[in-house]
């Protein structure tokens, strides 16, 4: 089985915390958490009911557009 997921990655940025009451409450940043609920989304999609079996190999290949900065200096 092959998963591939049109997505471009997004960096874990720390957790947020907020008090409530006698507590602490830690959240994602906003662009995080969408992040990771699209990211859910279209595996979910992509999986569907299909359950596992037998050994488990995972290769994870990340492909991201050049930032502005780094291709000025290359030019």
């Amino acid at each position: 089985m092959k998963l591939t997921f049109d997505i471009e990655p997004v960096e874990q940025a720390r957790p947020r915390a907020t008090r409530m009451g006698r507590g602490i409450r830690l959240y994602d940043p906003k662009k995080v958490s969408v992040y990771k609920k699209q990211l859910a989304m279209m595996c979910k999609f992509q999986y569907k009911d299909q359950p596992l079996s037998g050994q488990l190999t995972v290769n994870l290949k990340f492909y991201r557009h050049v930032q502005s900065s780094v291709s000025k200096k290359r030019a």
